[in-house]
Protein backbone atom coordinates (compact mmCIF):
# COMPACT_ATOMS: atom_id res chain seq x y z
CA UNK A 1 0.00 0.00 0.00
CA UNK A 2 2.93 2.11 1.06
CA UNK A 3 4.61 1.17 -2.54
CA UNK A 4 1.50 2.34 -4.19
CA UNK A 5 1.16 5.69 -2.36
CA UNK A 6 4.34 6.73 -3.31
CA UNK A 7 4.34 5.85 -7.08
CA UNK A 8 0.74 8.02 -7.26
CA UNK A 9 2.41 11.14 -5.49
CA UNK A 10 5.96 10.62 -7.51
CA UNK A 11 3.21 10.78 -10.54
CA UNK A 12 1.61 13.63 -9.33
CA UNK A 13 4.08 15.88 -8.78
CA UNK A 14 5.60 15.12 -12.26
CA UNK A 15 2.09 15.14 -14.46
CA UNK A 16 1.92 18.94 -12.66
CA UNK A 17 5.85 20.09 -13.34
CA UNK A 18 4.75 19.10 -16.97
CA UNK A 19 1.43 20.99 -17.38
CA UNK A 20 2.82 24.30 -16.24
CA UNK A 21 3.69 24.89 -20.05
CA UNK A 22 6.67 25.32 -21.79
CA UNK A 23 9.84 27.59 -20.29
CA UNK A 24 9.62 31.29 -20.81
CA UNK A 25 10.63 32.76 -23.71
CA UNK A 26 14.05 34.90 -22.97
CA UNK A 27 14.68 38.30 -22.07
CA UNK A 28 14.99 41.11 -24.73
CA UNK A 29 17.93 42.11 -25.33
CA UNK A 30 19.19 45.73 -23.37
CA UNK A 31 17.75 48.90 -24.87
CA UNK A 32 19.92 49.89 -27.79
CA UNK A 33 22.52 52.94 -27.07
CA UNK A 34 23.95 53.98 -30.41
CA UNK A 35 26.28 56.46 -29.46
CA UNK A 36 29.86 56.44 -30.43
CA UNK A 37 31.93 56.51 -33.01
CA UNK A 38 31.61 53.71 -35.92
CA UNK A 39 33.40 53.73 -39.16
CA UNK A 40 30.41 52.81 -42.22
CA UNK A 41 30.78 52.07 -45.90
CA UNK A 42 28.01 52.98 -47.82
CA UNK A 43 27.40 51.10 -51.27
CA UNK A 44 25.37 52.73 -53.95
CA UNK A 45 24.94 52.00 -57.76
CA UNK A 46 28.28 50.29 -57.21
CA UNK A 47 30.44 52.99 -55.72
CA UNK A 48 31.60 52.89 -52.17
CA UNK A 49 31.89 55.88 -49.73
CA UNK A 50 33.73 55.16 -46.80
CA UNK A 51 33.52 57.33 -43.57
CA UNK A 52 33.41 57.37 -39.67
CA UNK A 53 29.78 58.22 -38.07
CA UNK A 54 29.48 60.13 -34.83
CA UNK A 55 26.42 60.13 -32.74
CA UNK A 56 26.01 61.59 -29.26
CA UNK A 57 23.72 62.30 -26.43
CA UNK A 58 20.97 59.97 -24.94
CA UNK A 59 17.26 58.45 -24.58
CA UNK A 60 16.07 60.98 -23.26
CA UNK A 61 18.13 64.00 -24.13
CA UNK A 62 17.73 63.26 -27.70
CA UNK A 63 20.54 61.82 -30.16
CA UNK A 64 22.48 64.12 -32.74
CA UNK A 65 25.22 63.07 -34.97
CA UNK A 66 27.66 63.98 -38.01
CA UNK A 67 29.67 62.14 -40.39
CA UNK A 68 32.69 62.49 -42.16
CA UNK A 69 33.20 60.87 -45.66
CA UNK A 70 34.96 60.56 -48.65
CA UNK A 71 32.45 63.08 -50.10
CA UNK A 72 33.07 65.79 -47.34
CA UNK A 73 31.57 66.80 -43.76
CA UNK A 74 27.44 66.07 -42.87
CA UNK A 75 24.57 66.72 -40.24
CA UNK A 76 22.56 63.63 -39.01
CA UNK A 77 19.41 63.97 -37.75
CA UNK A 78 15.97 62.71 -37.07
CA UNK A 79 17.87 59.83 -34.83
CA UNK A 80 15.08 57.62 -33.82
CA UNK A 81 15.63 54.30 -32.03
CA UNK A 82 12.98 51.29 -32.17
CA UNK A 83 13.94 47.83 -30.53
CA UNK A 84 17.61 47.21 -32.15
CA UNK A 85 16.89 49.68 -35.61
CA UNK A 86 18.22 52.63 -35.75
CA UNK A 87 17.13 55.60 -38.83
CA UNK A 88 18.45 59.12 -39.23
CA UNK A 89 18.43 61.53 -41.97
CA UNK A 90 21.42 62.93 -43.62
CA UNK A 91 19.89 66.37 -45.36
CA UNK A 92 22.71 67.83 -47.32
CA UNK A 93 22.61 64.61 -49.14
CA UNK A 94 18.62 64.38 -48.94
CA UNK A 95 19.03 60.25 -48.07
CA UNK A 96 17.24 58.24 -45.16
CA UNK A 97 19.14 55.42 -43.16
CA UNK A 98 18.11 52.55 -41.36
CA UNK A 99 20.33 49.96 -39.47
CA UNK A 100 19.97 47.00 -37.27
CA UNK A 101 21.87 46.87 -34.66
CA UNK A 102 24.13 43.48 -34.06
CA UNK A 103 26.70 44.17 -30.75
CA UNK A 104 28.68 46.79 -32.41
CA UNK A 105 27.81 45.88 -35.63
CA UNK A 106 25.19 47.47 -37.91
CA UNK A 107 23.87 46.38 -41.17
CA UNK A 108 21.25 48.44 -43.04
CA UNK A 109 19.90 50.34 -46.17
CA UNK A 110 20.31 53.95 -47.54
CA UNK A 111 17.87 55.76 -49.99
CA UNK A 112 17.20 58.77 -51.38
CA UNK A 113 18.12 61.68 -54.06
CA UNK A 114 21.45 59.73 -55.20
CA UNK A 115 19.38 56.26 -55.53
CA UNK A 116 19.70 52.92 -52.52
CA UNK A 117 22.22 50.74 -51.86
CA UNK A 118 23.25 49.40 -48.79
CA UNK A 119 25.42 50.96 -45.39
CA UNK A 120 26.97 49.03 -42.69
CA UNK A 121 29.52 49.44 -40.34
CA UNK A 122 31.61 48.63 -36.93
CA UNK A 123 31.81 50.95 -33.71
CA UNK A 124 34.96 51.62 -32.93
CA UNK A 125 36.57 50.04 -30.12
CA UNK A 126 36.50 52.28 -26.82
CA UNK A 127 34.10 54.73 -28.02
Amino acid sequence: MIKRRTTAVALALLLSACASGPPPEPPPPPPLDPTGVFDFTAEVDGMAVNGVLTIRGSAEEGYRGSLDSDMGPASVSRIAIDGQTMTFYIPDADVGVEVVFAGTEFNGSISGAMGAGNFYGTKREGS
